[in-house]
């Protein structure tokens, strides 16, 4: 690949949306419903190279993750320079030593690292999700229970009010 080609390539923001997705273990219909489309819909998105920025960001905060990240985050790059890595080394016929004057790939934009933080990340902001996702749910039903109480009482009302007349 030439230097022009790679200024011109692209992020694919959809397969980015997926990677996260699947890093997070969330099933595309609990994703679909999260972000408030069809599953057929996230099927779409995953495969679009730039996504409208409403939905990047819905995506984004469902994932728990910075819209930057999706925009940015080149898993091809990524995983290109460790098979590149891996040809080097089996390419040479010498044994694999590590000393301390050899210094780590300067080449390498996401360490394994920096994955396995992003990824507790994840884990941490799906976390909060669920607990807040029980939370609304515990509230609605808080209110459908308070509303059958009112009625409940409102009609005992009704009813007396109707023995008086």
């Amino acid at each position: 690949m030439g230097m022009n080609e790679e200024v011109e390539a692209k992020v694919h923001q959809g397969r980015n949306i997926r990677f996260f997705r699947n890093a997070k273990e969330m099933k595309q219909e609990v994703f679909a419903e999260m972000i408030g489309v069809t599953q057929s819909m996230v099927v779409k998105i995953e495969k679009q190279n730039i996504v409208e920025e409403a939905m990047l960001t819905k995506c984004a905060n469902v994932l728990g993750i910075s819209v930057e990240m999706i925009k940015e985050f080149d898993t091809e790059k990524m995983f290109g320079n460790f098979t590149c890595n891996i040809d080097k080394i089996e390419n040479t016929n010498s044994a694999i030593s590590f000393s301390k004057e050899s210094s780590p790939p300067t080449n390498n934009n996401y360490p394994i690292e920096k994955i396995m933080e992003l990824n507790h990340q994840i884990s941490e902001q799906n976390q909060k999700n669920a607990d807040l996702y029980e939370r609304m749910l515990q509230s609605e039903k808080e209110k459908v229970g308070f509303l059958e109480e009112k009625n409940a009482f409102l009609e005992k009302m009704l009813a007396e009010k109707n023995k008086a007349e």
